[in-house]
């Protein structure tokens, strides 16, 4: 293919996609759209002994990236060699990372997850992103941990990201099953509102709205680092530095639902994740909990993974070793693909997703163990799971035909015990600024600057 006909099929794709978008904008605010319902049986009265439902959401990793070599998953074939550019025999295979990782990050904005997409067949990533890096992968060796608890409990191997585009959008989903129409990151309220053209930002309702209207408690909790550097995540300005729980940001979708910001007692349960190893210590861990992390501690590059790893393991074993362990679940996600290669076509539910798989964990006394769940999920599905635990109403077409993922449950299993990882002590954090970089596409991609 020349360089040329890439340009007009970028251009042609990239057009199609927002006229697609546009037309179907109404379905991501509530409107019928025509998806398939789940074939989910009626909630077992087991799922009441879930009491409490935690969520950790770290970043940009696919689950080819962390589980593609793991024994009986669904991960990479043999024999893959994605091409260097459009139509070349020269190809790349995938490969062990390297200790260091990439030392940029991947692209992984809207127009280049299409791109890398490339209509189903999964081979645009090496020259999409730019880089070798894509087809890299981490195994045992790097996630050991992770690994382990894919061993014990529930792994997903067909779990979707939401929107086939950055985190913005993605996070936004893990909160309301919707994005609105969002496919593009923002730094502040103000970009918000610009790219959606609303004044209000958010307009529409949100899961902690449905919580907070049946009195069941929740926090969204948000790790803050004094010494964290500032992390600048893109040339444009996106930034994550020394997250404030009630400051909108990337990560923290929240305090873009106008019904959030301007409503002081829910601003109240934006908090900062020291306060989670409080909860669970002094008996106040609400009933639906998200946790997101510091740039450090994310697993997004160049950040180290296996700092971020440690970090998710001292949040499981604070649980593990709490009385809450008997009654709760821990759904453990990455928030995109973050440029990384992944060989499964995600299904393409509506004009926004789904995107490439992410790794999630189901962790609880009640998950199938060693089990490999071959279900489809999507972040809508872990809402979907709460509001079948407490009788919610659904929020739009996605989360009421989402599956409510009660295959990787078995609540009338013995209950399994805990498995604490022992954490060694970390390395102090990073002094100075991560300095951005990322690479260019190989090839021109309508929408996207080289």
């Amino acid at each position: 293919m020349s360089r040329n006909k890439v340009l007009l099929w970028g251009i042609a794709s990239f057009f199609a996609w927002h006229l697609l978008a546009a037309s179907l904008r109404g379905a991501q605010t509530g409107q019928a759209v025509k998806l398939k319902p789940a074939a989910n049986a009626p909630a077992p009265p087991g799922i009441t002994k879930i009491k409490h439902v935690i969520w950790i959401i770290q970043e940009n990793h696919s689950f080819d990236n962390y589980f593609g070599t793991y024994p009986g998953a669904d991960g990479i074939p043999p024999a893959t060699c994605l091409p260097k550019m459009p139509g070349s025999r020269a190809c790349v295979v995938p490969f062990h990372m390297p200790e260091a990782g990439p030392p940029c990050d991947l692209a992984h904005e809207w127009e280049i997850a299409h791109a890398a997409y490339d209509h189903g067949t999964m081979d645009g990533f090496v020259w999409a992103e730019g880089s070798s890096y894509t087809m890299g992968y981490y195994d045992q060796r790097d996630i050991p941990n992770y690994w382990q608890y894919a061993k014990y409990f529930t792994l997903c191997d067909h779990f979707f990201s939401s929107l086939n585009g950055p985190s913005l959008p993605n996070h936004v989903y893990t909160v309301a099953a919707q994005s609105g129409g969002l496919i593009v990151n923002a730094s502040t309220v103000r970009e918000l509102k610009k790219a959606l053209d609303d004044d209000d930002g958010f307009s529409f309702p949100s899961l902690v709205t449905r919580l907070s209207g049946a009195n069941i408690s929740w926090k969204y909790y948000v790790e803050t680092n004094p010494h964290a550097p500032t992390v600048v995540l893109s040339p444009s300005g996106h930034r994550i530095s020394n997250p404030v729980p009630n400051k909108f940001y990337l990560w923290n979708p929240l305090p873009g639902f106008k019904d959030i910001r301007d409503n002081p007692s829910r601003m109240a349960h934006l908090v900062p994740q020291d306060e989670f190893y409080g909860d669970l210590k002094s008996g106040a861990l609400p009933q639906v909990s998200w946790l997101v992390p510091d740039f450090d501690d994310s697993e997004h590059p160049p950040a180290n993974i296996q700092r971020g790893m440690w970090y998710v393991t001292s949040l499981m074993n604070a649980v593990m070793q709490s009385k809450y362990w008997d009654n709760s679940v821990i759904f453990l996600s990455w928030d995109d693909y973050g440029g990384f290669y992944d060989h499964a076509a995600p299904p393409q539910k509506d004009a926004f997703g789904f995107g490439p798989r992410v790794p999630t964990l189901v962790i609880s006394p009640y998950a199938r163990p060693g089990y490999i769940d071959p279900d489809i999920y999507e972040f809508s599905s872990i809402l979907k799971f709460i509001e079948t635990r407490w009788r919610l109403p659904h929020l739009t077409a996605r989360d009421d035909h989402a599956s409510a993922m009660l295959h990787a449950f078995d609540f009338n299993q013995k209950p399994l015990v805990p498995d604490v990882i022992p954490v060694p002590a970390l390395s102090s954090p990073t002094a100075g600024k991560y300095r951005y970089c990322s690479y260019p596409s190989s090839v021109p991609i309508a929408g996207v600057s080289q």
